[in-house]
């Protein structure tokens, strides 16, 4: 049954792809879309790009600092902020965003982490993620930037989501921490169960999250394309959500038509909605180059080699 299921879903990402490149290639109006992005403005593109990016990557690392610190795993801050920048460029270029979970694996190679609660304290990051970028896409659409939605069905679809989650919470606290499971859960349970961890990393889940809608927004900006922050955080939250659930690495072909429907949507010129998806995918690529200039930086610099941990 899993092989069959497996087997399935690469069918459907397979085919999903395959459409997706089709009309890439040959409905995106080409000529009209590279005239647009060389008249791209460098000050928005570079400077909003690489700023938010590595501000995205601090504040991802305070909250990774702040998570193993309350699990008494005490790690320098400057090696987390490597690792992290190192996974989290990843993310653009793995199904699921789930590149970032190499960050658990460096810090095992050099001794400084445990598997299990590593991996559970990144599922503690992905559950708030997840909940922050639902929430975004939801109160995104509330606030009028659909209008296809009722607020009835909006309302509905969040009451959904919340009883959802609060049913999730039961099961988790209900494990318990003595086996394998509860360990891996415990970081969450922790985490929900202090107030102050709570708030403070919800607080900079959001605060990261902001960081890439003002990544987005400055690379729409950079090619001339009028869009509000407001429409800018539906617009990252929505197609994030696509992407994640096509399972596509790095949600190729998808992210394109996905990010071009929407800015058509949102009443842009039909060539113009396309070069703000391909400057987008422009955006990923210098993810992942300032993900492998930390890289060079942590084999260089020695930054990954094994060394004692501080633990007190």
């Amino acid at each position: 049954m899993k092989n069959i299921k497996r087997f399935l879903s690469i069918i459907v990402s397979g085919t999903i792809l395959f459409l997706c490149t089709y009309y890439i290639i040959f409905h995106f109006q080409w000529r009209a879309i590279f005239q647009l992005l060389t008249q791209v403005d460098l000050k928005w593109f570079l400077g909003g790009s690489i700023g938010t990016i590595l501000l995205y990557w601090m504040i991802r690392t305070m909250r990774w600092f702040i998570l193993l610190k309350a699990a008494d795993i005490h790690i320098d801050i400057y090696r987390l902020y490597l690792v992290g920048a190192i996974s989290m460029a990843l993310t653009t270029i793995t199904p699921l965003q789930s590149g970032e979970a190499l960050k658990v694996e460096l810090l095992k190679k050099v001794g400084a982490l445990d598997r299990v609660p590593g991996y559970g304290i990144f599922m503690t990051e992905k559950i708030l993620d997840l909940i922050i970028v639902l929430l975004i896409a939801l109160l995104s659409l509330l606030f009028g930037v659909s209008k296809f939605l009722d607020r009835g069905t909006m309302f509905a679809a969040v009451a959904v989501i919340l009883i959802c989650f609060t049913v999730f919470f039961v099961i988790i606290q209900r494990i318990p921490p003595n086996n394998t499971v509860g360990r891996f859960f415990q970081p969450f349970n922790q985490c929900v169960r202090t107030p102050r961890l709570l708030a403070s990393v919800v607080l900079l889940t959001i605060g990261g999250w902001f960081f890439v809608v003002l990544g987005w927004y400055a690379c729409l900006r950079s090619i001339s394309i009028s869009v509000t922050i407001l429409e800018t955080s539906a617009l990252t939250a929505i197609t994030t959500i696509i992407g994640i659930l096509s399972l596509i690495p790095g949600a190729f072909g998808i992210n394109e038509v996905s990010i071009s429907s929407f800015l058509v949507y949102l009443k842009q010129d039909v060539a113009m909605a396309q070069a703000g998806a391909l400057i987008i995918r422009i955006y990923g690529g210098m993810i992942l180059i300032l993900g492998f200039a930390h890289f060079l930086f942590w084999k260089l610099t020695g930054a990954g080699k094994r060394t004692p941990v501080n633990t007190d």
